[in-house]
């Protein structure tokens, strides 16, 4: 039997409109705002580098947390690659990440992320994030800018 998608707490017209709402959440370190982007559906994924595969709300929301606590994130999207349909919508993305730390530490590095969205009645939601450190330095973006992995 399928599952049921539930409705996501703020309502998106895009896949697009949704992904600049959770990146201007991340850059203003916003929790709230943040987990407002996900589906309502305990199925949510979230895979950074480096950290614990994550899944549910409660995990996904704790990780975030924990991560706004490291620092403030600045995050550029530096190239963009997307399939969207009807019902879902596939984007992956360089992301450029400046990282804060509450010291004034700065550290900067490069993620490649892939994120899906899924359309309910209400509306676009995340149901997946994953991100994983850019080996590269950036040469895709150099050559291929419309392009990625």
């Amino acid at each position: 039997m399928p599952r049921k998608l539930r409705a996501p707490k703020s309502m998106f017209s895009s896949a697009s409109e949704l992904e600049a709402a959770f990146y201007a959440a991340l850059s203003a370190g916003d929790v709230d705002a943040l987990m407002k982007v996900w589906s309502e559906d305990e199925d949510i994924i979230c895979i950074l580098p480096n950290l614990p595969y994550t899944q549910g709300h409660v995990a996904v929301r704790e990780l975030w947390e924990m991560l706004f606590n490291i620092g403030r994130m600045n995050a550029h999207i530096l190239a963009t690659h997307t399939f969207d349909n009807l019902l879902t919508a596939v984007h992956t993305l360089l992301v450029h990440i400046q990282l804060t730390t509450p010291a004034g530490e700065t550290q900067t590095f490069n993620l490649h992320t892939t994120q899906v969205y899924l359309k309910s009645e209400q509306g676009w939601c995340m149901s997946l994030y994953h991100a994983t450190i850019a080996q590269d330095n950036n040469k895709l973006a150099d050559v291929l800018p419309n392009l990625l992995h």
